[in-house]
């Protein structure tokens, strides 16, 4: 079930990708993480963005100095990443087999994507792994504790009677009070229905309480430091450091696994990344480098 889901998931992002707002979204997430990612903490640093989508958030993130790694499982909301983070390193591969080395990364975020996967335990324990010691997780998980949680279960019969490309368009015009309170902006009727996408018609939402989350972080050796409820108490923004030193004078760079043979690192072959034990080779497309596929 979890690799047919898992397709899904890709299908639906593909075709609807996550919204974009522009600068105006950038800017407000740059300033949101920087309670959580300080300047001192991120200037130079290697931060991989799971489930980056378009870019949005790690183009904050690289205007505060950040070398970026981006990935999601969706080719479509990549190619359009690219654009927007061309200085950035993209791989299309699933959050729950990040295609990385234990510890390769300074920091790592997860932004509304986890809850969306077939197994968000195992995506959290992905997140842990390749977060090196003393670095800051950041993830942005549905709360457990929200009217959102109901509603989403209980528009599970529509959906699956009304295709998201049906809706009508007064339908989605209802969501754009919610873009303007949350996003500060107003969506065209394309951005509303990939909104709609992402809420209620994503072929799957877990909701999760902040007391899980924590303890799912003392099990893969990361210590809690805090959260801040999100945007009418619908989500959790939680904030971890892995247990070790962290030596802020040491410069990362990107350790590729090979999901064939394990061996790490791969090594860079031009634009793809070529496995010198079992020459497994993982191809970029424009920039994209592909990892998924059969191992």
């Amino acid at each position: 079930m979890a690799p047919e889901l898992q397709t899904k998931t890709q299908s639906h992002y593909d075709e609807y990708p996550f919204i974009e707002g522009g600068e105006t979204r950038v800017a407000w997430w740059r300033e949101y993480l920087r309670d959580f990612l300080p300047d001192d903490h991120i200037r130079g640093a290697l931060v991989l963005d799971v489930g980056s989508s378009v870019g949005e958030i790690s183009r904050g993130l690289i205007d505060r100095g950040a070398r970026m790694v981006c990935l999601d499982i969706s080719l479509q909301s990549l190619r359009r990443c690219r654009e927007v983070n061309p200085d950035a390193q993209v791989f299309n591969a699933s959050a729950l087999e990040l295609p990385f080395a234990d510890g390769t990364f300074d920091h790592v975020i997860s932004i509304g994507v986890l809850h969306h996967t077939p197994d968000c335990r195992l995506g959290f324990k992905e997140v842990a792994r390749v977060t090196a010691p003393g670095g800051t997780v950041v993830v942005f998980l549905y709360n457990y504790w929200n009217v959102y949680n109901l509603i989403f279960h209980s528009f599970v019969p529509v959906k699956k009677r009304l295709p998201l490309a049906r809706v009508p368009g007064w339908v989605t015009g209802l969501l754009q009070p919610f873009a303007r309170t949350h996003l500060g902006q107003s969506l065209s009727d394309e951005q509303l229905r990939r909104l709609l996408g992402d809420k209620l018609w994503t072929p799957r939402a877990t909701f999760h309480t902040v007391r899980e989350v924590r303890r799912w972080g003392e099990e893969d050796g990361l210590i809690f430091t805090g959260n801040r409820r999100f945007y009418l108490g619908y989500a959790n923004v939680m904030r971890f450091v892995k247990s070790g030193h962290r030596d802020p004078s040491a410069r990362r760079e990107v350790q590729v696994t090979c999901r064939q043979c394990s061996n790490a690192p791969m090594e860079r072959a031009g634009d793809d990344w070529v496995c010198p034990t079992c020459r497994r080779r993982y191809a970029a497309d424009a920039g994209v480098v592909r990892c998924l596929g059969p191992a």
